[in-house]
């Protein structure tokens, strides 16, 4: 389940559990919170039209409940709006650091991958690369929206940089982000998108050449 699809369902049933659901809160911070903060929203509407004005009397309670519940309803979906919005608006983005987070270890590799490891991180993707290996610390193939995909950390002369390769993902421009003490940038490419996430080194200059150096292979799905 993608965050996305989760705070969809989320905001439609708060207190709603689903086995799908749980497991993708057991992994994702950011959408623990929301669920918190969406719950607390609901308490606060709930406690609000089981009481109404201290100035009403009882001759206009039964009036004034429709029109309660109707504003509270309306302010329910502007506040989950906001939240939604105060958070960063690029869920891929998210989801990039979020999973980035996960293999805290790659960022720590030193030593070289060998070409056959390289070779299995990228054969799922369809795509090749005009990198040696000797550049390359870290090669995985890696679960990420319903499809494996190519997670690299290289080597450059500012430091390490991080390259998931999205065949399955197309934007339709430039993203960048900054979140959890990471850089990032999401560009497209031609048959999906590259997304590139630095603790330092020049993200434009490796973005640049990320998109130099990943060559698409043709009839790849």
């Amino acid at each position: 389940m993608s965050c996305e699809h989760s705070r969809l369902q989320i905001g439609a049933d708060p207190e709603g559990r689903s086995a799908e659901l749980e497991q993708h809160l057991q992994e994702c911070e950011p959408c623990r919170q929301f669920r918190a903060e969406t719950r607390t929203l609901d308490a606060h509407i709930r406690r609000a039209l089981e009481r109404p004005p201290e100035s009403a009397t009882p001759r206009f309670t039964a009036s004034w409940r429709p029109w309660a519940l109707a504003a509270s309803v309306l302010l329910a979906m502007l506040t989950v709006l906001a939240v939604w919005l105060l958070r960063p608006s690029d869920t891929l983005a998210r989801e990039v650091v979020a999973h980035v987070q996960q293999e805290p270890e790659s960022w720590l590799a030193q030593q070289h991958v060998d070409a056959q490891s390289i070779d299995t991180a990228l054969r799922g993707a369809g795509v090749k690369l005009d990198i040696t290996s000797d550049r390359i610390s870290y090669a995985q193939s890696c679960w990420f929206r319903d499809h494996y995909v190519p997670h690299l950390v290289v080597q450059t002369a500012e430091g390490p940089v991080t390259v998931i390769i999205l065949r399955s993902q197309h934007v339709s421009g430039r993203r960048t982000f900054h979140e959890a003490g990471m850089s990032g940038v999401i560009v497209p490419a031609p048959q999906g998108s590259i997304a590139v996430v630095t603790r330092g080194a020049n993200l434009t200059a490796a973005a640049a050449q990320m998109q130099q150096d990943v060559h698409w292979l043709a009839g790849a799905h």
